[in-house]
């Protein structure tokens, strides 16, 4: 008896990987740009809940940040720094996340409103708390996570040109 129940609880088990499985590839399917991810463990939550953008027990939701074209390195919460076109990280519910910005290469530089989605925003790009010169700037944001949410970051070319960065959020 206490076989057969322990190969029900296995079965269940792989068939919720499946739906997670399943349903990530259905919300990533949609008609705009695909940005790959990296996800952060921030705040004690746990990456399962991160992959999947739930609420965890411990009220932890998702935070994803993302990177222009990739031309920023990005750090959330002081953790490790990143030049994906999107990372994620598991913050606390209520929690103020610290994002940091830096040019992923001597090609770019911080432009005088790289960021979209922060506390900072006001409706439209904002300015972040620049620190330095060149590409050693960095340029700090921070959001007020109440919930699953997407902010977006630009390190621009000299002139903002000819690529230049968004005026509107990105986020989905």
């Amino acid at each position: 008896m206490m076989m057969t129940t322990m190969n029900r609880l296995d079965r269940l088990g792989i068939g919720s990987v499946a739906v997670f499985a399943t349903a990530g590839a259905v919300a990533c399917s949609s008609s705009g740009p695909s940005y790959p991810s990296s996800t952060t463990n921030i705040d004690g939550g746990a990456e399962a809940q991160a992959a999947t953008g739930g609420d965890g027990a411990g009220g932890d939701v998702t935070l994803t940040v993302m990177n222009f074209l990739s031309w920023c390195s990005v750090t959330i919460n002081g953790g490790a720094a990143s030049s994906s076109p999107s990372m994620a990280a598991s913050v606390a519910t209520g929690s103020t996340a610290t994002i940091v910005a830096t040019p992923s290469s001597s090609m770019f530089q911080i432009g005088a409103d790289p960021w979209l989605g922060v506390t900072q925003d006001n409706g439209g790009a904002a300015p972040g708390m620049d620190n330095g010169t060149g590409t050693s700037e960095t340029t700090t944001a921070t959001v007020v996570v109440t919930g699953n949410q997407c902010v977006s970051v630009c390190c621009q070319l000299p002139g903002n040109g000819p690529t230049p960065c968004p005026t509107t959020n990105p986020c989905p």
